[in-house]
């Protein structure tokens, strides 16, 4: 195939391995757009092998409405972290049906592909890469479109080594129909029924984020639902090796949807966490080698080239140029010994196309003074993506240029008040309470001035918001000046006391004086009153104890007296008089003992008879009567014969007899009386206790 043109544009040049996981059969190429001379990727697939009855297409028709309903929502994304699909149609090869797909060349390889040949992320690696992730889940969101089907092969690198997410839009599978691979990388919630959402997209990317740090991805089973039952109400085994990540992704593979982040809140946690990450190195992706012509070449973490001062042209006698200020986002914390950490660039304001003199332009900088860049390059920087990285000039460049600026400003005619009005200006503190740490720093960031973050706890202001800053709201502040964020840490903190032996109302009581939940269960026991707090726990942090500080809301878990547990009363029957009492008194039973009977078959001595029966509930305390066995006697049969069934009745019970089967017409005499199947008459002499069944005609 390659060479041929497809929809009079699209030539194939290579075929390339499908990255994708699909299971479709669909043959990935290199190709090129013959209109625009432009690098292209084109995935073709028959048609025929997309038709799937479990997916609701049965007839290629089918097949190919579902497909374009497929790539009009892939084409609908348009995001710099979600693949851009650039066409689609159907063609005619050799007399069959096939359906393309053109994309963006992604020659990086998928992160299936980069894990196959044994690589691994470092955790610096995995926070930027599940970070593209999260800003392509989350742009996909906001128009109401789930992923539900992310998987290693479905993050494709770029040979900017930045991540795409691919396969949107994809028709989703019922859970008994899915593959292993897919059921390896799903939510628990689907098991029961739940539906796909950008919480289990989240879910979905922490176990990927896990396994291209170890290799491993966790709740691997052998079949789907072994995965599914392993991950039920598991929580996500995580590392400490993986850092200041460890508790992100903890919270991101929760077994419950609704405590997860939503995907920006994950993406948020990622950039907060990088504060405290070493910077990454780029990653080695599959398409090229590391050092490869064309990956330097596209590769943005790579060092702008900046103008040689000596080089150039002498300075003309024109009007100072206003500095161009580049709003910029902190990528990483802090510095190391290579220099400041690099900045996101998120917009460019004052900026003037104009630049005769051919003098670079001050956009910024830090400690070290200004930094410089050409306006071509500027005009490069502006129209990047937000999260590509320029890396900060060494500090040797900050001094020469400011200097050079100077020398700029002098010769111009521009006095040194006029110097510091241009790059050292002042600017009143704007409001910031209220707002989270990443929005003050966005809102701070055009003035220059250094951010320092103390924490503290309020129970007005929510976890991660500006509680207050110094020097406050409207204060002059000159750059390069440094102010103070007090950010919130959430709730202030309480301190456990001692709830055992209390009252159940009066702890909860105590509980809502220190903010917090009370959460009673009933427990029997023996020796702790009714109503009473025998003992406490934390449900989430089971360790505390006394003098333990919690934050404000925690949930304590009061386990309530309700006093002794019921008693199951035991089988006494055939027991002597001594057993019973023994076995009662041990479970705090009382025993009485009631008129003593003859028994046909039970021993003299011994239990015939108990109420309550066995296997019955009793308090603690509660009496058992029993009936002893005065083994076997005898007695007459009264006078029964012709007599009504009331009559018979009546006799036989008085002498201690038991009514048996009844047969017959009982308002007339009875015929005869059986025991143990031989009849017996009137005054014959018979054992007491014995089963009397009775004829009547």
């Amino acid at each position: 195939m390659p060479g041929t043109v497809l929809a009079g544009r699209y030539q194939l040049d290579a075929i390339r391995v499908d990255a994708t996981g699909s299971s479709t059969s669909a043959m990935q190429f290199d190709a090129t757009d013959v209109s625009s001379k432009e690098a292209v990727s084109v995935r073709i697939v028959a048609l025929a092998n997309l038709i799937d009855p479990a997916l609701g297409s049965t007839t290629p028709d089918d097949a190919l409405a579902a497909y374009e309903s497929q790539a009009d929502i892939a084409a609908s994304l348009r995001h710099p972290c979600i693949e851009s699909v650039l066409d689609h149609g159907e063609v005619t090869l050799d007399g069959d049906r096939y359906v393309f797909t053109v994309g963006e060349r992604l020659a990086g390889g998928s992160l299936r592909e980069f894990l196959d040949r044994g690589r691994r992320l470092t955790p610096s690696q995995a926070l930027i890469v599940g970070i593209d992730a999260c800003r392509g889940l989350d742009a996909a969101a906001k128009q109401g479109i789930t992923h539900g089907d992310l998987r290693p092969s479905r993050l494709v690198f770029g040979l900017d080594r930045r991540v795409r997410l691919v396969g949107f839009g994809a028709p989703l599978r019922a859970l008994d129909t899915l593959g292993l691979d897919q059921a390896t990388y799903a939510a628990p919630e689907l098991a029961d029924g739940g539906t796909r959402s950008a919480s289990s997209d989240v879910y979905s990317l922490a176990l990927i984020l896990i396994e291209a740090m170890t290799g491993e991805v966790p709740f691997a089973a052998e079949t789907v639902a072994a995965a599914f039952a392993l991950r039920t109400d598991k929580l996500l085994p995580v590392s400490a090796d993986f850092g200041a990540l460890a508790q992100v992704l903890e919270r991101a593979g929760r077994p419950t949807a609704p405590e997860r982040f939503s995907p920006r809140e994950f993406g948020q946690a990622l950039v907060q966490a990088a504060e405290n990450m070493p910077r990454p190195t780029p990653i080695d992706v599959v398409g090229t080698g590391l050092f490869d012509d064309e990956v330097i070449a596209s590769d943005p973490s790579a060092p702008a080239r900046r103008p040689d001062i000596e080089s150039q042209p002498p300075v003309q006698n024109v009007a100072p140029l206003e500095p161009l200020v580049i709003r910029t986002t902190p990528k990483f914390g802090g510095s190391d010994a290579t220099g400041p950490t690099s900045p996101i660039v998120d917009s460019v304001v004052n900026t003037d196309a104009t630049n005769p003199s051919g003098i670079p332009l001050t956009i910024g900088g830090d400690e070290t003074g200004p930094i410089a860049i050409d306006a071509e390059t500027l005009r490069t920087l502006s129209s990047e993506d937000v999260t590509e990285q320029v890396v900060r000039p060494k500090k040797r460049w900050g001094r020469r240029i400011a200097i050079a600026v100077v020398v700029v400003a002098l010769i111009a005619g521009v006095g040194v008040g006029s110097y510091f009005t241009v790059l050292n200006p002042k600017n009143p503190v704007p409001g910031l309470i209220g707002l989270t740490e990443a929005e003050a720093r966005n809102q701070v960031s055009p003035f220059g001035w250094g951010v320092v973050v103390e924490k503290e706890r309020s129970d007005q202001v929510q976890a991660g918001q500006i509680i207050r800053t110094n020097p406050v709201l409207g204060a002059n502040l000159a750059k390069r000046s440094s102010i103070t964020f007090v950010v919130s840490e959430g709730p202030t903190l309480s301190v456990l006391v001692e709830l055992a032996a209390l009252t159940a109302d009066d702890a909860k009581a105590k509980l809502a004086e220190l903010g917090l939940q009370a959460a009673p269960v009933d427990v029997a026991d023996e020796a702790v009153p009714v109503g009473t707090v025998i003992s406490w726990s934390i449900p989430d942090q089971p360790t505390l104890k006394v003098g333990d500080s919690v934050v404000k809301g925690t949930t304590v878990s009061l386990n309530v007296s309700t006093g002794p547990a019921l008693r199951e009363v035991p089988n006494l029957v055939g027991l002597t008089l001594a057993e019973a009492t023994a076995k009662l008194t041990e479970m705090g039973l009382v025993i009485a003992e009631g008129p003593q009977q003859g028994h046909p078959e039970i021993a003299a001595g011994k239990v015939m008879a108990q109420l309550p029966a066995a296997a019955e509930k009793l308090a603690k305390g509660g009496t058992v009567t029993i009936t002893i066995s005065k083994g076997q006697t005898t007695t007459l049969i009264p006078t029964i014969y012709g007599k009504d069934l009331a009559t018979v009745k009546a006799r036989l019970l008085q002498y201690g007899m038991v009514i048996g089967k009844v047969t017959g017409n009982t308002k007339r005499g009875l015929k005869s009386a059986l025991i143990d199947g031989k009849v017996v008459k009137n005054y014959e002499r018979v054992i007491v206790g014995k089963t009397v069944d009775l004829v009547f005609p």
